[in-house]
């Protein structure tokens, strides 16, 4: 029982101190357009949609703005 705890305050601390993912906004330099590429639910998968989303962007010219 107490391993079972330890691992699930591991899971915890691990998905807590991994740091979240924020927003990032995209800026179209020819046009000043800007995109936002949104955060997975409150940065538990930051790796997913969001790179995809930036690497779509990034690939067309896009720059991220500051």
């Amino acid at each position: 029982m107490k391993a079972c705890i330890r691992y699930f305050m591991l899971v915890v601390v691990a998905a807590l101190v991994s740091g979240c993912a924020a927003d990032v906004v995209l800026r179209n330099p020819r046009t000043g357009e800007t995109a936002t590429c949104k955060a997975s639910l409150a940065g538990f998968n930051p790796w997913s949609q969001q790179d995809a989303c930036i690497g779509e962007h990034i690939a067309g010219g896009w720059v991220r703005a500051e």
